[in-house]
């Protein structure tokens, strides 16, 4: 029964207190969240349902619409939960999406949150408004090759094959702009699409659901290969290359990015994303948004400086992997204050800490 979609059985108990599901990004496979997922695990041991779901593994994500995702998830944690004795009115569940699957997790919780009882939402590096990168024409993308031609010498990138990959790049972005193109998945994360004006209106007026929203961002190419620059003007070359890169990424000119999201739609937030305040003298790389809605207490937003979406620059080329630098989903300090983040929410629903 189900064996296409089991979750973990090692991670099931009777004794469980609650059900944290993990929601992978776009083409990606059920488990991309196992960093966190073992981390979870070990801090909670037996108390903790673990449920990575195979329902939108590779391109279901990329084909279905995330209303589609969502029932078909309502669907699976139903059938889940009853088969392992839970009830999913009552059952205590936290839901952490990374990158679509945060979109995926706010959906759950603004369609289906009588359906489950949902403790809490955590979106990392999601695009919660949108993925700029879907809405570039041939012309955006000839000025950055123009402009970041002389930086990326500087990675050892060929120019000839990033040609070749924004000829690709284009189709694809102009593939997801058509209506009879189905690749819903991918047009539900672009900017201005009914899928993400429901989750910005749900963030907006939601006062039920506790939401932790994850934002990271890294600005600096160069820091992620083995470069070394010497002169002045290779060092204007890599600002330039920063400078393009960034517009490429947002649309905007000098805004905050993960290499593929822009600072602003992983927060739903467009004011105050610059006006970022240490959260430790010591530790000037983690810092927070400083809250402008002190009456809306379920939202909250936390920002990581240096932290990477993932390890290669999807937006250049996925097959250009850069040398150094941590992504969101291995970084220690997030995992950290996941954990304490969800310690908070649970911490009413009985003795969850592991003993």
């Amino acid at each position: 029964m189900h064996t296409k979609n089991k979750i973990d059985l090692s991670s099931l108990d009777q004794a469980a207190s609650f059900a944290v599901l993990l929601l992978h990004g776009l083409y990606a496979r059920a488990d991309e969240l196992k960093p966190i997922a073992e981390k979870l695990t070990k801090q909670f041991g037996k108390a903790i349902f673990i449920m990575q779901p195979t329902c939108r593994t590779g391109l279901k994500s990329l084909l279905q619409s995330i209303d589609q995702q969502a029932a078909g998830m309502l669907q699976w944690l139903e059938l889940e939960l009853i088969r392992y004795h839970k009830d999913p009115i009552s059952f205590p569940l936290i839901i952490i999406g990374y990158s679509q699957g945060g979109v995926l997790a706010c959906t759950l919780g603004k369609s289906y949150k009588f359906q489950l009882n949902i403790l809490g939402i955590i979106t990392l590096n999601a695009p919660l408004m949108g993925t700029p990168l879907l809405e570039l024409t041939r012309k955006d993308m000839q000025r950055f090759i123009s402009d970041a031609t002389a930086g990326l010498a500087f990675i050892d990138y060929p120019l000839a094959r990033i040609k070749w990959i924004n000829t690709v790049a284009g189709w694809v972005y102009t593939l997801a702009r058509l209506d009879w193109a189905p690749v819903n998945g991918l047009k539900d994360i672009a900017p201005n699409s009914r899928c993400l004006k429901g989750i910005y209106k749900f963030l907006k007026d939601n006062l039920d659901i506790p939401c932790l929203l994850i934002g990271t961002y890294h600005n600096d190419l160069l820091s992620l290969f083995n470069t070394h620059i010497k002169t002045a003007k290779n060092q204007e070359s890599i600002a330039q290359l920063n400078e393009a890169y960034g517009l490429f990424i947002s649309g905007k000119k000098g805004a905050k990015h993960d290499t593929l999201i822009p600072l602003t739609s992983q927060l739903c937030k467009e004011e105050n994303v610059h006006n970022l305040m240490a959260l430790d003298r010591k530790d000037l790389d983690h810092k927070y948004l400083p809250m402008v809605r002190p009456n809306h207490p379920p939202i909250r937003r936390k920002i990581y400086k240096r932290l990477l979406h993932a390890r290669n620059l999807i937006a250049i080329d996925p097959n250009l992997f850069v040398k150094q630098g941590e992504t969101v989903l291995y970084a220690h300090l997030v995992s950290t204050d996941l954990i304490q983040y969800i310690e908070g929410l649970v911490q009413n629903v009985g003795n969850v800490l592991k003993k």
